[in-house]
């Protein structure tokens, strides 16, 4: 758990590291060719973390949070962020390393130094430079249980509340327990895996080979079972639990719930997951899977940490236009043609990228990503078309393919495309056109043969006219157009919540209250699909008695439904703000505050006790919070 206030690493700050709050917090910076040996030593890890890094900043962005992943020495390899936030802090940009020893108390550092979940929150800070930050940070750990990286999110926003980070905090401890899953069913893709549930609610994982031997246990299954944390030594299940092998018996996937009982007679409940058909991809090359649905089936979503792949029949579900986007696709599957992907954030266009490649002629071959808005400008070149050894200061001494090579007879998927440098955007048009790639500092030119898939959230005709993206460049992509309608937009909206819910709560044995349901259904939706599944999987964390409650969903006010004085006696003042602030961090950080406070009041039916005991906080807290939303008892 995280501390109340950092003392232990403010002891350390002054008495080990012999620092001064009163100096300035100095911020080392490593080389690109470090930067690119970092990444290297966590491939296999990065391929599941970037989805769960651009996860994570589709919630947490939207109230000024950037997303850090940082290796074990505190070397920040991968980052999402709005750079042109007045909130952002250019101290979290790839390169930059968070060490406890030269930023002082600080997430990252405190994080990795604690190996503990941490939050620091403005003057908890140990150098004045950094007072204005709140940052909360939570620790990796690989299936061996060696520490290998940290997870963090950073605003610089003197105004932030303390209830909106610790909020945010339990946001990022769910993202990382989500990537840390990923990572162990990988490690275990051929063994039978064990997801039981701690009395706490935290999961644990367990990988037991087809003679019920135990050959891999997360830390949290560790602890649990008082586990050796090194020199792990495969040992009978039944040596931790009543034998009952009938309990694991053909199990291929997630079935009914799975109860084992302990040999001191305590049980553990949870779900047993057969071996992957397909091991889930080690590099970047790997191929994309597609499991088959019958058309307009409820759709499927592929979430971080969940091992399930989409068809395109369930990615388009039961909505006509996607099913028509389904049609034109196939027919034109054959053709080679560039598909240019258009939608909100987290509508699905990665996971319908990852179904067209399965389901097309080259699901035999390579399915490459390449996130234009994840990188950092002066890497994607390098990235994307490869480098001969030594041509610039760190490349490695074998050189680097790039993308495009690796995707040779596959297909490339390029997300963001709108956020591009104009200056690569001229080189990737010559390669399209000509299919010959030119690896830096190299004379030597390759031909390649790749279907491209473009994605992006932007409307891309206002950056042509403002010249901050090619028409020409545009125009080659723009083979086919898919427009992805956003969830608010879907006409089988309530059937995606539905199977939603029943994926994620009802596999839980947890029920949802219909004014819960009601709230999700009426709820806009902006993060859309992987909002949806945030907010769900949240909820079923929080539930308590096996129920989802309207509170437990933690949505904005400002697409929440009103709380009358029927329900709760509590209610906006006349004079109140609008429900819907102006435009702006603040306005948002205020809506996430304004909704967790007016939920838990007419989930407590107005028992103001009760309501601050929910949110964590004083009543004389909660009282000055409701004066300061203008919301008072009618």
């Amino acid at each position: 758990m995280a501390e109340a206030f950092p003392y232990r690493s403010w002891s350390r700050c002054v008495e080990e590291y012999g620092l001064e709050p009163g100096r300035c917090g100095t911020i080392p910076y490593v080389s690109h060719r470090e930067i690119n040996v970092a990444r290297e030593a966590l491939e296999d890890k990065l391929i599941f973390a970037y989805e769960e890094v651009d996860f994570l900043y589709s919630i947490v962005g939207r109230i000024g949070y950037c997303v850090t992943l940082t290796n074990a020495d505190g070397v920040t390899v991968a980052e999402r962020a709005d750079r042109s936030s007045r909130y952002y802090s250019d101290t979290e940009r790839p390169g930059s390393v968070w060490s406890e020893r030269h930023a002082g108390t600080n997430g990252v550092g405190t994080c990795l130094r604690d190996a503990g979940v941490t939050s620091v929150f403005q003057d908890e800070h140990f150098f004045e430079d950094f007072i204005e930050m709140s940052c909360a940070a939570v620790p990796l750990f690989a299936p061996d249980c060696s520490l290998w990286a940290a997870m963090n999110i950073t605003v610089r926003n003197p105004n932030l509340q303390r209830e909106t980070h610790q909020i945010a905090l339990e946001v990022v401890r769910k993202s990382a327990e989500r990537l840390s899953e990923a990572v162990f069913r990988r490690t275990y893709a051929n063994r039978t895996i064990l997801k039981l549930w701690r009395p706490d609610g935290q999961p644990c994982l367990l990988a037991i080979d087809a003679d019920h031997a135990v050959v891999g246990a997360d830390l949290a299954a560790r602890q649990l079972l008082s586990l050796p944390k090194t020199d792990f030594t495969p040992f009978s299940l039944w040596r931790l639990f009543t034998r009952d092998p009938s309990a694991l018996r053909d199990r291929a996937g997630p079935t009914l719930p799975l109860e084992l009982i302990r040999l001191d007679g305590s049980p553990l409940r949870g779900y047993a997951y057969g071996p992957q058909r397909e091991i889930a991809p080690a590099a970047p090359r790997a191929r994309a899977a597609s499991a088959s649905a019958a058309p307009g089936s409820a759709p499927a979503v592929s979430v971080a940490g969940e091992p399930a792949p989409v068809g395109l029949d369930q990615w388009a579900g039961a909505e006509p236009r996607m099913t028509r986007n389904v049609h034109i696709l196939r027919r034109l599957a054959h053709t080679g043609l560039p598909i240019l992907v258009l939608g909100e954030t987290g509508v699905g266009k990665d996971t319908l990228a990852r179904a067209y490649h399965a389901q097309s002629p080259r699901a035999a071959q390579p399915f490459v990503a390449l996130n234009c808005a994840a990188m950092p400008e002066t890497l994607i070149e390098s990235e994307l078309f490869g480098y001969a050894g030594g041509a610039f200061t760190g490349a490695r001494k074998e050189g680097s393919a790039g993308r495009f090579v690796q995707a040779h007879g596959g297909t490339l998927f390029l997300d963001e495309i709108g956020d591009m440098p104009l200056h690569l955007q001229t080189r990737l048009l010559r390669v399209l056109e000509s299919g010959e790639v030119a690896p830096l500092g190299s004379g030597k030119i390759q031909r390649v043969d790749v279907q491209v898939i473009a994605a992006t959230n932007q409307p891309l005709e206002p950056r042509i006219a403002q010249g901050a993206f090619r028409a020409d460049l545009y125009y080659r992509l723009a083979g086919v157009v898919i427009n992805v309608p956003s969830l608010r937009e879907r006409a089988d909206k309530e059937a995606v919540i539905d199977a939603c819910i029943a994926r994620t709560a009802g596999r839980l044995g947890l029920k949802v209250a219909p004014a819960a349901r009601a709230l999700l259904l009426r709820h806009n939706w902006p993060g859309n699909l992987r909002e949806l599944y945030l907010v769900v999987n949240r909820a079923a964390s929080l539930a308590e008695n096996g129920v989802i409650e309207p509170h437990d969903l933690l949505l904005p006010v400002a697409m929440a439904p009103t709380v009358t004085p029927a329900s709760s006696g509590w209610a906006p003042a006349a004079e109140a703000p609008a429900r819907v602030g102006p435009a702006g961090v603040r306005a948002r950080v205020d809506a996430v505050e304004r909704a967790a406070i007016l939920d838990n009041i007419e989930a407590c039916h107005g028992d103001i006790a009760a309501a601050a005991h929910n949110l964590g906080m004083s009543r004389a807290t909660l009282y000055r919070r409701l004066k300061a939303h203008g919301i008072t008892r009618r």
